[in-house]
């Protein structure tokens, strides 16, 4: 700060947001393959293409892999599906 205290604080704030995925195995959360398995699955674009490296998608610093039916209703929107992934 300067003599004054007339310099500005800024506030940082960590926003986390819920991408839902589906697989066509049955996948152990916590395990390291598990969470590339499934990052690698994340890191496509809705159309099934992959994002780019720019996207958040691909630059996550952290993550937390939890099972979908403890936190959504069936009817929610998925975002990316295995069958949706172009290769």
């Amino acid at each position: 700060m300067t003599e004054n205290d007339t310099e500005k604080k800024l506030n940082k704030y960590m926003i986390t947001m819920r991408w839902y995925v589906e697989t066509d195995e049955d996948l152990v959360a916590g395990a390291q393959e598990t969470d590339q398995k499934l990052l690698k699955l994340l890191r496509h674009k809705e159309d099934g293409t992959e994002s780019c490296s720019l996207c958040p998608t691909r630059n996550s610093e952290g993550y937390a892999i939890l099972d979908y039916n403890y936190f959504a209703e069936e009817k929610k929107q998925v975002y990316m599906s295995v069958e949706k992934v172009k290769d």
